[in-house]
This record gives structure tokens, C-alpha cells and sequence, in this order.
């Protein structure tokens, strides 16, 4: 089976290559470098440029297609809707056009983002998937976009496609601009001498729904296996976690005391939300998937990363 996954180099698409090299599939990547991935043929394109997409479908002709590619505002960048649009929306656009055209056959997982529910009201949480688009950020608007896009190839032009909706992640390779890197790496620094005994966080009280990468890339796989063409399915662990929690918890697996917590907001800037807990419920009974790597874990495997990457860092 050959199998294309776009965004390969980033975060959950090198976890995404590393399963489906695992389950014996012939693995095409697509980024915007070359950097190599074990087992991986690598594509070096621009899906929003012209011709990019049938290039790579056209010479890959895949069986599944795993479509993580996107432009996603992290704590050192922010991009305005445009950009968002181009690479989210225009991107998506272009890679099932050449999908439709070169590989119809095709199972498409287009992978989008609980930013798009918006600020969501508790009583109305955990979140499933009939709550409706009210995207509070460029970034969710621009997911909502792709979502809708996707769906009509489904609906409207008979496309296997299915659309993840993805709360939090976190686990190994969770980089300094998601909040489980930047608390481990900042507890990293703190374990090796590198950093005074204080640790900066936007927010201590806001809860969200973290699943690690290792399970969530085993729900895309699942999607595309026995998903609902032009289904919709939430992945994510259906608990909430505090980002106060998570530091906790850090400390603890560093057997750290004594250090000083900074929260760096007063209070939730527009478009913020306090809480954002999602329901998997349809995502286990479709394809009988379950999250399986504790949180605990997630942590502590980000933490040893982390630990290895600080040795190289000044002081």
C-alpha cells in the first residue's frame, strides 16, 4: 500500500511516517525541505503553487492520504488570516483536486483543528461534532474553511475523504512553540543549571483535552481504515487537563521544588477559552479506537527529549 502523508517533517507527521512505515506501507512525504526521514521517499513542493500537488500525487498514485500540511500559529509566530488561508485553506484546495484527478481510489484523511469550535460555553462541553463552527482565532477560521472545503469533496464530488477535528497533542517532539514543550524545556533547563528556578506561562487555570501523538496518529490510521467517507470525528482523550496541572506534574517527574511560577496574563485575551474538552465518543464506536499512552507518560518522554536537547543550549 503506498501511503502520502504532506506536513511529514513536522511534528505529528514524523510520527505519522514512523507508523505507517510500521505497518509495512510503501511511505511518500511531502514538506517544504529535505529532510530526510527514515524509510520515507521524501517531496520536496509548495502545495499552494500551481501544478505542486498533481506533481507528487501523480507520480506517488497513493492509496491513503494524510493531509497534516498547515500553516498553525505557534508562541514565537503569528500569522494573519491571508497566509492562513493560502496554505490552509488554497493548500487543501490543490492536494484533493490532484487527489480527485490521479488518485481517486484514494482514502483522504484531512486533518483539521478544535480551534475551529471556537470559545464553547461549558454546559455545552464536552464538545462533540454537531456543535457548530464559531472560531474565535484566524487559525480556527481558516480550519473551518478547510473543514467545509473538505466536506463538499466528500458530499458534493464523491471524494473518500473523512476530516479530523484534533484537540491537544502533546508528547516527544513537542517543539518550544506548543505549551508541553515549552513548560519541559523550560523545567530542562532548570534541572541542568541553565535557567534561575523560575518558569514563565501565559496561563495557569485554562484546562484543554491532551492526547498524545503517538495515539493520535493511531486515530488518523483508524480513519482511514474504517472511517465514514465524509464523516467527521474529534481525536482527542475526552479529559481535561489544567496547564497548571501539567507544570505540576513536570516538577514532579523532576523532582524539581522551589521554583517560582510567572503567568504572564492577568486574564483570557479575546478569543481565548478557559476550557476546551472534546468528545471522542463517535471516533471509538466507528473505528474502535482508544487512547492508550497515559499522560504521565507523554510527559515524561517529553521531558527526557528535552533533557537532551538543553545539553546543547547556552546558558
Amino acid at each position: 500500500m503506498r501511503v502520502l502523508i504532506t506536513g511529514s517533517t513536522g511534528f505529528t507527521g514524523r510520527h505519522m511516517a514512523a507508523l505507517a512505515v510500521s505497518q509495512g506501507s510503501e511511505v511518500h512525504g511531502v514538506s517544504l525541505d529535505a529532510e530526510p526521514l527514515p524509510a520515507v521517499a521524501g517531496h520536496v513542493a509548495d502545495l499552494t503553487r500551481p501544478g505542486a500537488a498533481a506533481e507528487v500525487v501523480r507520480s506517488v498514485r497513493p492509496d491513503r492520504v494524510f493531509h497534516l500540511a498547515a500553516l498553525v500559529p505557534r508562541a514565537e509566530a503569528r500569522f494573519d488570516l491571508d497566509e492562513l488561508i493560502v496554505v490552509n485553506v488554497l493548500g487543501t484546495q490543490r492536494l484533493l483536486e490532484a487527489v480527485a484527478e490521479n488518485a481517486a481510489g484514494a482514502k483522504t484523511v484531512v486533518v483539521g483543528s478544535a480551534a475551529m469550535y471556537g470559545a464553547v460555553s461549558p454546559e455545552c462541553q464536552p464538545i462533540d461534532e454537531a456543535v457548530p463552527y464559531n472560531p474565535t482565532t484566524a487559525y480556527g477560521t481558516s480550519k473551518a474553511m478547510q473543514d467545509v472545503l473538505a466536506g463538499w469533496w466528500a458530499a458534493g464530488q464523491g471524494l473518500s475523504v473523512v476530516r479530523a477535528r484534533t484537540f491537544n497533542q502533546i508528547g516527544p517532539g513537542g517543539g518550544a512553540g506548543l505549551v508541553g514543550g515549552t513548560l519541559a524545556r523550560q523545567v530542562a533547563r532548570i534541572e541542568a543549571g541553565k535557567q534561575d528556578a523560575e518558569i514563565s506561562v501565559r496561563y495557569l487555570s485554562t484546562q484543554r483535552d491532551f492526547t498524545d501523538v503517538r495515539d493520535v496518529v493511531r486515530a488518523y490510521w483508524l480513519m482511514a481504515e474504517r472511517g465514514v467517507p465524509g464523516a467527521v470525528y474529534n481525536v482527542c482523550s475526552g479529559q481535561a487537563e489544567s496547564i497548571g496541572s501539567l507544570l505540576e506534574r513536570l516538577l514532579e517527574l523532576a523532582s524539581l521544588s522551589g521554583v517560582s511560577v510567572v503567568e504572564r496574563e492577568a486574564g483570557l485575551l479575546p478569543g481565548d477559552a478557559a476550557l476546551s474538552v472534546g468528545d471522542p465518543g463517535r471516533l471509538k464506536a466507528h473505528t474502535g479506537w482508544e487512547p492508550i499512552i497515559p499522560l504521565k507518560q507523554s510527559l515524561a518522554d517529553l521531558l527526557d527529549e528535552w533533557r537532551e536537547l538543553v545539553k546543547s543550549e547556552a546558558p
